[in-house]
């Protein structure tokens, strides 16, 4: 497979596909409770701060190749919303890299200062221009780029409806929990594996002359 650009390219996207959600399991089964960094809790929790960050790091990393893999799905029969959904993508998943790279200074400041001025330093931080406008709402532009991707899929009748909403709900659904414990807001991965392993299985099962052509043949089609 590796002398075959196609079969590995192939292969390796329809691994994302189903990494990405796993992973995103694993960062909220993981996560300490609460929806604030409470620095209490992440001093109590600190192995778990670093076991999460991690996952979350790896899970926005496989993001690259899955939103790679949509666009390439779609670069034929909608090359214009798979160009620019692609690249504010690729944006998104890259600033959310290092988006997840704050929990490890948030719970080095938790164990290296009274809580008090931990929070007003995370706070502080939080509030900088740069880092709300330049990081953090543009990061929410992959989220936006994913569902594109995922409808364009279906209205081109390469995936069926299904696959678009539930990986919708399976986004609101941590935010909709914020509250509650990580168990609960790692259901919305579950729903990101139905709908991105669905694509996964499709693209093991591509042809490599269909994967190079992004257009998948008919038996895909009707894959449900």
């Amino acid at each position: 497979m590796m002398k075959d650009p196609d079969a590995f390219r192939r292969v390796a996207a329809a691994i994302a596909l189903f990494a990405w959600p796993v992973l995103e399991f694993l960062a909220f089964l993981t996560s300490p409770p609460g929806a604030e960094h409470d620095p209490a809790v992440f001093r109590t929790n600190a192995t778990a701060v670093q076991v999460s960050a991690l996952l979350y790091i790896w899970a926005a990393l496989s993001l690259i190749p899955v939103v790679l893999a949509l666009g390439h799905l779609l670069r034929r029969r909608a090359p214009v919303t798979s160009g620019i959904a692609t690249a504010a993508g690729l944006i998104g998943a890259g600033l959310g890299l290092t988006l997840f790279t704050t929990d490890f200074y948030d719970l080095a400041l938790a164990q290296t200062l009274p809580d008090a001025q931990a929070e007003a330093v995370t706070q502080q931080a939080n509030s900088l221009p740069g880092f709300v406008y330049g990081m953090l709402l543009p990061g929410f532009a992959l989220h936006l780029a994913l569902l594109t991707l995922l409808v364009s899929l279906a209205k081109v009748k390469s995936v069926p409806w299904w696959v678009p909403a539930a990986a919708l709900a399976g986004t609101l659904v941590p935010f909709l929990t914020m509250d509650q414990a990580p168990v609960v807001q790692s259901t919305g991965a579950l729903l990101h594996l139905a709908a991105y392993g669905w694509i996964g299985r499709r693209v093991l099962r591509m042809t490599d002359a269909e994967w190079r052509s992004g257009v998948p043949g008919a038996r895909h089609l009707t894959l449900v």
